[in-house]
């Protein structure tokens, strides 16, 4: 997998998803829950993200509301990452939070 991702022509490093979604979290944009669940054995996990948006602001795509985005993957981090990937494209998401 890359370590450099993009969304929208503005390039994220992977790990900056999960944050930027976060960020609308915390400015009220966007109200979502979140479940990371593991699975396997210690030495060798695998790690399941689910975010579900509870609601966004009308200036963003509503049709998501109610869904559940989720990945799963070796790495926590990964996981959560691109579940949260999924979220912004799904709410229509086009730039970085300041």
């Amino acid at each position: 997998m890359s370590s450099s991702m993009h969304l929208s022509g503005n390039a994220l490093t992977l790990n900056r998803y999960h944050m930027e979604l976060h960020n609308l979290g915390q400015r009220g944009d966007i109200k979502y829950t979140e479940d990371i669940q593991r699975d396997g054995p210690a030495n060798a996990p695998t790690w399941r993200c689910y975010i579900t948006v509870v609601s966004v602001l009308p200036s963003y795509d509503g049709d998501s509301i109610g869904q559940t985005f989720w990945h799963s993957a070796d790495q926590k981090q990964v996981a959560r990452d691109i579940a949260a990937q999924q979220v912004l494209q799904n709410i229509g998401f086009k730039g970085v939070v300041h």
